[in-house]
């Protein structure tokens, strides 16, 4: 029997098409929509039901769950199918590959341990890209390519799916036409399919018709919606999931046989980049010349007028302008350097590589200079969120710039794979790090020891539960302000996770707002929570009240 293929591409006898050539099937490609869909075996069968599974647990644990330690066991889920789907294919697992696998999964458990919305979504977004490079890398040929990691990893994680989105629904479909007299399968999925519209008519009837089928129905589908919610968006990731998985173990890849030229745009003359170069050079050297008014008096006429030079002024100062010139100068670096015109051995001329490494250099002293006003500002005016993440972005800078020296004069560098590595090793410190807990364990210990004239209670207040058991110690504060302040804060958060109820005089009765399931469990929560409770009266008792009757009601 003809397959749909060979229908397709049968050319009848005597009917060559006029004014074309005859299509050569042993060598000429075939158009898309005519090309042979990959083979579909009973493995894949399997792994598609168990990718829909997982996928619609993924969306119940980690979107409906709050992303807590529900995300890390569902990705440690998916990532653990890619693997397994994988197995017996052209591997190419290598350390990098496995490194940045490992940090994906040591990643993810940030999510059962602290609970920082705005860190965890930018982890959110590191685990995934670490897991792309991770399958680019181990199951395709991604190091021989044309384009790099960070393409094929992008390519492998988005283009790819949406590429061959329709590929594992042709290969079934051809499996299940070759195999239609095998199994009753289909027959079995049309029966299904007719049920679901007879049922829609059958069921409210007989739901209308008696008391106690209506109670039944009504306890098993009261959270029918929500249900219904995660089957259909665990469906449409799954579809996304396994027509990327499929095209990995298929070999489904972009067409590398097209002329490709990776010189035709670097026609930048080098006399251009010097002179650009080096004139930012002179003003970079201009402004560092202007720091020594600073620290030595005869060049304090360079000041402004009025001008008073305190360590505070000093500090306040410049750090977010440097780290746009900063950001700035490893932009127009990658520019330059890419559309700079190579010499007969295909390097960089060595005068647009001094120029450069001129760039970094002042680039690195200027990061240098910006963490360093950082630091005297957080000793003057204590610690924040953003104070630590921009101190932390600009170390970051600073061994990039490191990275592109070396690669200006070793061409064999993995310059891509030392920014992977950079980022990945940034994503760990500040995931387990916990940002929050460091801001409120400087700022309160800093309080304590005197190095802190203010602390600022309101801005704990305002920080993930990890800051709670240091808003706790500050109860003991010998500043009534500073005890009041921190049992409101603590009050206010209080409320988030109970009932709280001082009616009955001398009594406080702590109900829970929302149980606690295991997708989100969250530890930091968790231990704010015991916290909270355990010191419940102290915050009470410490909160100012509202009003007289407020005042009345507990302490009459």
């Amino acid at each position: 029997m003809m397959s749909d293929f060979e229908k397709l591409n049968a050319i009848p006898p005597n009917e060559e098409p006029e004014n074309e050539e005859p299509l050569n099937l042993n060598t000429d490609p075939l158009p898309f929509a005519l090309r042979e869909p990959p083979a579909w075996k009973a493995r894949d069968t399997v792994f598609a039901i168990i990718t829909l599974v997982s996928a619609v647990f993924f969306v119940s644990l980690s979107l409906f769950g709050g992303f807590n330690i529900g995300f890390t066991v569902s990705y440690f889920a998916l990532f653990l199918l890619t693997v397994l789907y994988m197995v017996k294919s052209e591997i190419n697992i290598k350390p990098f590959s496995l490194f940045c696998g490992a940090v994906s999964i040591i990643l993810s458990a940030v999510f059962a341990v602290f609970d920082d919305s705005l860190i965890n979504t930018l982890l959110f977004f590191a685990v995934f890209a670490l897991y792309g490079v991770f399958t680019a890398l181990s199951y395709t040929d991604c190091g021989n390519s044309r384009h790099g990691i960070i393409y094929s990893a992008l390519n492998t994680l988005i283009i790819s799916p949406f590429r061959f989105l329709t590929e594992p629904f042709r290969s079934y479909g051809k499996y299940c036409s070759d195999n239609e007299k095998k199994g009753p399968n289909n027959q079995v999925l049309v029966g299904i399919a007719l049920s679901v519209p007879v049922l829609l008519v059958v069921l409210p009837l007989l739901i209308s018709s008696d008391a106690a089928f209506e109670g039944l129905m009504v306890s098993l589908f009261s959270g029918v919606g929500k249900l219904i919610a995660k089957i259909l968006l665990g469906t449409l990731l799954a579809i996304f999931l396994f027509s990327m998985l499929f095209a990995l173990k298929k070999g489904l890849r972009e067409d590398e046989s097209k002329p490709y030229s990776n010189t035709d745009y670097r026609n930048l003359p080098a006399a251009t980049a010097v002179t650009l170069f080096s004139i930012l050079s002179v003003f970079y050297a201009v402004y560092l010349f202007s720091q020594l008014a600073y620290f030595f008096s005869a060049f304090s006429g360079i000041l402004p007028e009025g001008y008073a030079l305190t360590p505070a002024n000093y500090a306040r100062r410049g750090f977010f302008e440097l780290c746009g010139v900063c950001s700035i100068n490893l932009g127009l670096i990658a520019i330059i350097t890419g559309l700079s015109r190579r010499n007969e051995e295909g390097k960089i001329p060595l005068s647009v590589r001094i120029t450069a490494t001129l760039i970094c250099v002042f680039s690195v002293i200027f990061t240098a200079t910006a963490v360093s006003k950082m630091l005297l500002y957080i000793g003057f005016y204590g610690l924040t969120r953003l104070r630590l993440l921009t101190s932390l972005f600009m170390v970051q800078l600073a061994l990039l710039f490191v990275g592109v020296v070396i690669y200006l004069y070793l061409k064999k560098f993995p310059f891509a794979k030392f920014i992977i590595i950079v980022l990945a090793l940034l994503a760990l410190a500040v995931g387990f790090t916990d940002v929050d807990r460091t801001v409120a364990l400087y700022n309160v210990e800093s309080y304590k020891a005197g190095k802190l004239t203010e602390l600022d209670v309101a801005h704990l207040g305002g920080l993930s539960d990890s800051a709670v058991p240091y808003l706790i110690s500050l109860l003991d504060a010998p500043d009534a302000y500073i005890r009041e302040q921190a049992a409101t804060e603590l009050y206010f958060r209080a409320e988030q996770f109970y009932e709280i109820d001082t009616s009955e005089y001398g009594k406080i009765k702590l109900k829970n707002i929302k149980k606690s399931d295991f997708s989100s469990y969250n530890y930091s929560r968790e231990q704010a929570k015991k916290l909270i409770r355990k010191n419940i009266r102290k915050i009470i008792e410490l909160k100012p009240y509202v009003n007289e009757y407020e005042e009345y009601e507990f302490r009459r």
